[in-house]
C-alpha cells in the first residue's frame, strides 16, 4: 500500500510540489496543482445543503446539519458513539485542501483530535488523509478552553474527494463539531 501511495504522490504531487506534471488539461494532477487558493466549499455560507450532511449519530436537537462553522449550535455525537463521525457530499469532484473546525462554545464539548476520510466517487472504498509516511494522519483539532476558536490543518497533499468524513478520534465532553472544508471546485 505505502509504495501505491508514494507512486500516487510521484504522479500527483498535491501542495508539497508545484512542478507540473501534467500530460494533458484534462489530467487530474493539473486540477489539483490549480488549487492555490484554497476557498470555504459552503458549510458555512449554507452552500452545501442541509441533506448533504450526515453523521453516524446525534444527540436530540443536534444534528449533523447544524455542525456549520460559525453556526449558534453544532453536531453533537450521542454519548455511547464510540466512533463518530461527520460525513459531507460534495456532490462533484472537489480538490480538498484541509479543514476547519471549531467545538460547541455553549458546553464545554469540542473534538481535540480527528482524522479526515474521503471517497473519489460515491461507490469508491473510503481512504484517510495521510503524513509524509503514508500514515493516517491525526489532526490537532481545538483546545481552548471551550472549543470555540476556529482551528484550520491543512493536509500534507491535496485530494480529490466528492465525500469527506471527519472522524473525531479524541473529544472533551462529547464530540462536538461546527466546521469547513477548504479547497476548490473542478467545475
Amino acid at each position: 500500500m505505502k509504495q501505491v501511495m508514494r507512486e500516487i504522490r510521484e504522479r500527483c504531487p498535491g501542495t508539497k510540489k508545484h512542478t507540473s506534471v501534467c500530460k494533458s488539461p484534462k489530467d487530474l494532477c493539473c486540477n489539483i496543482d490549480e488549487c492555490s487558493s484554497p476557498e470555504p466549499l459552503g458549510l458555512e455560507d449554507g452552500t452545501v445543503t442541509d441533506d448533504h450532511i450526515t453523521s453516524s449519530s446525534h444527540q436530540g436537537n443536534f444534528p449533523a446539519r447544524d455542525g456549520r462553522l460559525n453556526n449558534n449550535v453544532a453536531w453533537v455525537a450521542q454519548w455511547g458513539d464510540t466512533n463518530p463521525w461527520i460525513e459531507v457530499d460534495l456532490i462533484d469532484s472537489t480538490v480538498v485542501r484541509g479543514v476547519i473546525t471549531q467545538g460547541y462554545y455553549k458546553y464545554t464539548h469540542y473534538v481535540t483530535h480527528y482524522q479526515v476520510a474521503y471517497q473519489k466517487q460515491p461507490s469508491s472504498v473510503r481512504e484517510h488523509v495521510t503524513d509524509e509516511n503514508g500514515d493516517i494522519k491525526v489532526f490537532i483539532g481545538n483546545t481552548d478552553a471551550n472549543g470555540d476558536t476556529p482551528v484550520t490543518n491543512w493536509f500534507d497533499e491535496s485530494v480529490v474527494a466528492t465525500l469527506v468524513r471527519i472522524e473525531p478520534t479524541e473529544w472533551i465532553t462529547a464530540a462536538a463539531l461546527r466546521l469547513e472544508l477548504l479547497g476548490c471546485r473542478l467545475n
